[in-house]
């Protein structure tokens, strides 16, 4: 086992030399503009995959760690190391880097900490030994206060304790687009904003079996307050259920996140000492720190309107949801998306699909009551009533058989995908 706090490599003397040079300077003078807030926070193998010669000899760090973590963090037994990521901006001396990295890491004991480590290596550094490891401290979990905040049209998640300066980036997908449809007259996302929520470790579902495609991962659940059961909302994280990750507006509501993001969080939730987390939902972000991944932002989903833009009609698909429709290679409108005082939760738009359809229903009844005022429409039963189900999804046998493979109830379920 290789000792954090001593030089590894026989080029002890010539890194001690370069390290005191008074020319070292910041790796983010050579780094393009559209970069810099792309890598405090960011995981060193998204960094690797995104912007591979950004950092030099970075691929190589990332793959050494990989294969022997033990040697860069606390000697226990590692259970799980839910990544390592960047902390402060590298310096670059010459061929030397300096790298400030904090590793999230679970052992078999249960324990979990965030440990700060420097690597210092040259750029054609390619094994262990030829780095140089100093540990530069642990922070237990259980000592953290975490911090949530979300940008919707960024699409990124941002989980912070500023006091002890720990910060995770992580790239979601979010909601369809509403285009005055549910919410008539203005556009907006079906994922609501949270001015004052909460994550709840009491809320959240470990491992979620139903629907089938929440893969039985982790459901975060969110709170637009801190009561438990009256504050209780249908939104939350959860994992990505195409078939790959999507940084774009896609959801019925819920956020998505890759696998390995939303493992790190549901520990991060679940292990600390703090029962509730604060969380804000906003279209942006006060924060310009994101993260590499990149967005989609020329298709998009959006609420289908089987009625027109006076009367617009929403219907459920087979998943008992709001069915939405791909606009194919069309810009997304989300300049249209601004944030507002009011917007919270329910405060300016009511997204309770239940309620919503309860008050088209209604509208809809209205609408035929008149037309057999008007001698439009027979006063017979069987017509009235293809006059209430126009336009509506018809099941199909297929569709029974779908959703009870997949455990999904058929009355309307309020949980959003």
């Amino acid at each position: 086992m290789i000792s954090k706090h001593k030089f590894v490599s026989a080029g002890l003397g010539v890194l001690l030399m370069l390290s005191t040079c008074k020319n070292v300077f910041a790796i983010e003078n050579s780094i393009p503009n559209e970069v810099k807030n792309k890598i405090i926070g960011v995981r060193v193998a998204d960094l690797v995959a995104t912007f591979p010669n950004v950092i030099p000899g970075l691929a190589n760090i990332d793959a050494i760690i990989k294969k022997s973590p033990e040697s860069f963090f606390n000697q226990n037994s590692i259970e799980v190391l839910h990544d390592v990521y960047i902390s402060k901006m590298p310096e670059l001396n010459g061929d030397t880097v300096k790298l400030s990295l904090v590793g999230f890491v679970k052992y078999k004991n249960q324990t979990l900490d965030f440990e700060r480590i420097v690597i210092t290596y040259n750029t054609n550094a390619k094994q262990l030994a030829d780095l140089v490891i100093q540990s530069e401290g642990i922070l237990p979990l259980k000592d953290m206060k975490f911090e949530v905040k979300v940008g919707l049209v960024d699409r990124k998640v941002i989980i912070q304790d500023k006091i002890k300066d720990i910060k995770l980036v992580f790239p979601i997908g979010v909601g369809s687009f509403d285009e005055g449809v549910m919410n008539e007259g203005q556009t907006s996302l079906v994922t609501p904003r949270f001015q004052s929520g909460f994550i709840d470790q009491r809320a959240v579902i470990s491992k979620r079996l139903k629907p089938r495609y929440f893969a039985g991962k982790p459901f975060i659940r969110i709170l637009k307050g801190t009561d438990l059961t009256t504050d209780s909302t249908s939104i939350g994280f959860h994992i990505e259920i195409n078939t790959s990750f999507v940084r774009g507006f896609d959801s019925h509501g819920c956020m998505r996140l890759r696998e390995q993001d939303l493992m790190a969080f549901h520990d991060l939730i679940m292990y600390g000492d703090e029962v509730q987390t604060p969380i804000t939902v906003k279209y942006r972000t006060e924060d310009p720190a994101d993260h590499p991944a990149p967005k989609r932002n020329k298709t998009y989903k959006t609420i289908l309107n089987k009625g027109n833009t006076k009367s617009p009609f929403f219907i459920y698909d087979r998943d008992n949801l709001i069915q939405m429709v791909y606009k194919e290679n069309t810009q997304a409108p989300y300049d249209l998306l601004v944030d507002q005082k009011t917007d919270n939760y329910y405060d300016l738009f009511n997204y309770e699909t239940g309620d919503q359809m309860k008050e088209q229903n209604l509208r809809r009844k209205n609408e035929c009551d008149a037309k057999v005022m008007k001698g439009e429409l027979s006063s017979d039963a069987k017509k009235f009533q293809e006059c209430l189900d126009e336009g509506k999804r018809v099941d199909s046998f297929k569709d029974k058989i779908y959703r009870k493979y997949m455990g999904i109830e058929d009355s309307v379920d309020s949980n959003q995908i």
